[in-house]
């Protein structure tokens, strides 16, 4: 079945708005480092990596489809974090966005009756579920330490070890 220029357009928008949150994790990752915590500066690259990698898999789905790439406008991401919190609260809102997103797809494709993209789009809706999950739990340890310098060294830690196969 061809894809139709709706679909067409809507995974257009969901390349940019992959590599839209490839740039923000990037830019979270530049201020860690900035910042002296190379373990959660390490974790943020490697989201940016995946972010980077999901893009792809949008284009060469899209090209599959005999479709055209069409990449958006990428605003700059945000630069200025007052916090570790403040940034995965961030990286959290970024997930929480591509996963609305993603939903959207799959509803248009369910729509369209475009049977095709969904396999692919559930793929997708699966490891945002465990996304988020993972980037709430990091918020709500972080909440929980309360500042501690100490328990911030521990969750550096933690993340500087993070397999890049990991979700």
């Amino acid at each position: 079945m061809a894809l139709s220029e709706q679909m067409e357009s809507a995974l257009n928008d969901q390349i940019t708005c992959e590599l839209s949150a490839c740039l923000a994790y990037l830019q979270m990752s530049a201020h860690f480092e900035e910042d002296d915590r190379p373990g959660m500066a390490s974790w943020m690259s490697t989201q940016s990596d995946e972010e980077a990698s999901h893009a792809r898999m949008f284009i060469d789905f899209l090209l599959s489809r005999g479709g055209r790439v069409e990449i958006g406008t990428i605003p700059a991401p945000l630069n200025k974090f007052d916090s570790p919190l403040h940034v995965f609260e961030e990286a959290l809102r970024h997930e929480e966005m591509v996963t609305e997103r993603i939903r959207d797809l799959y509803r248009l494709a369910t729509e369209l009756d475009d049977l095709e993209s969904l396999p692919f789009l559930h793929g997708f809706l699966s490891e945002q579920v465990e996304e988020e999950d993972l980037v709430s739990g990091i918020c709500e340890r972080i909440r929980r330490i309360e500042g501690s310098e100490v328990g911030l060294a521990l969750i550096e830690s933690e993340l500087s070890g993070r397999d890049p196969e990991e979700h």
